[in-house]
């Protein structure tokens, strides 16, 4: 993201377009929607905050942070990183067996004489080369419209004295045509107000704040009605006032926050549509009848928007679509990435797949239970094999339950597995991060094994 904010802030100090035309500056803006917010009085601001925050007070951590997402839709979109280095496989193939992005993912990590290297199922041919000789056509350029849409979806509050401020010249030059994009792709409303700019985002599940409880988002939403006011917020806790000095809102964006946005109904089309912009995978068995109808019969049409408006490419499987950023940047959570628990869960998932990845390709399902003492023993094993050559966390290396409960978190959030009452799921995308397809499965051998012997 930083590569993204970075080319922002350079299309705004020249002033160019990136699009071929030198003119686009001085072109006036066309202007989204006017903040909701400025024609509210004093009286209707403190009834909505005091009705906003009883609700937080009283709703469940899940509630609070469903309401949380529908009410300010600040999250960002989270998408899978690394990209295969194989050719796409012939559609209809599940996950399970297509290319592997393996080479991404741990190898760094692996101590001398890893045990899992093993033989292989023949490669998928290479892709076609693009050429690299002096008469090679350059690549079409990233135009500054892509820019700030990216922008935008990752950062949906953009504010002048904000982290992102850089991006907010960028954002009224194409205010206009943003707008109309978002609207028809997503159903998402973009509004701008003096001195910042927001995206309107639909609820999702798991999206709130991070880092705030029910009484937490309560807070909040107080000291939001403070800032509205013109108030300096009276003693904010820490993860409020964090999250306060990150946005840097404005008096009028604080006053459109206690509003949640009118959004258009979401039929089936926009449903998915959402679902491929804003979370990592989007799997054919999760979805509603009409929805899994639509995806399957619209999906490489959707996935060439994507391609088209953010720069997303896209993975069709037997059981679902995944959009994911060459560059690795579009996307609030990054796996592969680096710290403790990004490389133990990618480790998890890389080792459980190895175990219980379907054979045949023909009935293989979009989800395997994983029998519990399996996560136990192979998060044993990953920890003797990299927890003090890789310098990892001494908390979690001493509490393998918390250990356990963040990378299951991690890879749920990222959609890889998928809790089961007491037991857990893999997915089928979480292949997508282990070796090959093997011809034969080999047993374990690591001394935490003897756990999986036994299931």
């Amino acid at each position: 993201m930083e590569r993204l904010e970075a080319a922002a802030g350079a299309l705004a100090a020249t002033g160019g377009t990136g699009i071929g035309r030198a003119g686009g500056a001085k072109r006036p803006a066309a202007p989204a929607q006017p903040y909701p917010g400025s024609a509210r009085n004093g009286t209707e601001l403190a009834d909505s905050a005091r009705q906003l925050a009883e609700r937080f007070a009283a709703a469940t951590p899940a509630g609070a942070e469903l309401l949380a997402s529908a009410t300010f839709g600040a999250h960002g979109a989270r998408h899978l990183g690394g990209a295969p280095q194989q050719a796409e496989p012939a559609p209809g193939t599940s996950w399970w067996h297509g290319p592997s992005v393996h080479h991404a993912t741990s190898p760094l990590f692996r101590p001398l004489g890893y045990r899992r290297i093993r033989r292989e199922a023949p490669a998928l041919p290479d892709p076609r080369p693009t050429g690299g000789g002096r008469h090679r056509k350059p690549e079409r350029p990233t135009t500054e419209l892509r820019i700030a849409a990216r922008l935008l979806l990752a950062h949906p509050l953009v504010t002048a004295d904000g982290p992102h401020g850089a991006a907010l010249p960028l954002i009224r030059r194409h205010a206009g045509t943003l707008a109309e994009r978002f609207h028809t792709l997503l159903g998402y409303r973009l509004t701008l107000g003096p001195a910042h700019a927001r995206l309107h985002k639909a609820a999702l599940p798991g999206r709130g704040l991070p880092g705030l409880d029910p009484a937490g988002h309560a807070e909040l939403v107080h000291a939001l009605a403070a800032i509205a006011r013109g108030e300096q917020p009276i003693a904010p806790s820490g993860a409020v006032r964090a999250l306060l000095d990150q946005w840097r809102l404005p008096a009028e964006l604080a006053a459109d926050l206690l509003t949640a946005p009118e959004l258009p109904p979401a039929g089936p089309e926009l449903t998915v549509r959402r679902l491929l912009a804003e979370t990592p995978v989007v799997l054919l068995d999760d979805l509603a009848p009409a929805e899994r109808a639509h995806l399957r019969e619209a999906g490489p049409a959707e996935t060439e928007r994507f391609a088209d408006i953010l720069g997303l490419t896209a993975e069709i499987r037997a059981e679902g679509i995944a959009l994911f950023d060459p560059a690795d940047e579009l996307t609030d959570l990054a796996l592969p990435g680096t710290g403790t628990l990004a490389q133990a869960a990618l480790l998890l998932a890389e080792r459980l797949v190895e175990d219980l990845r379907p054979v045949d390709a023909e009935t293989a399902p979009p989800a395997v239970l994983i029998p519990d003492a399996l996560i136990d023993g192979t998060l044993g094993d990953i920890t003797d094999d990299y927890g003090m050559s890789a310098g990892w966390d001494a908390g979690y290396l001493a509490d393998l339950a918390a250990f356990r409960r963040d990378a299951l978190d991690l890879l749920h959030r990222m959609g890889l597995a998928a809790p089961a009452g007491r037991n857990w799921l893999l997915r089928a995308p979480a292949a997508r991060y282990a070796p090959r397809a093997e011809l034969q499965p080999a047993a374990g051998s690591g001394r935490h094994s003897r756990d999986r012997q036994a299931v």
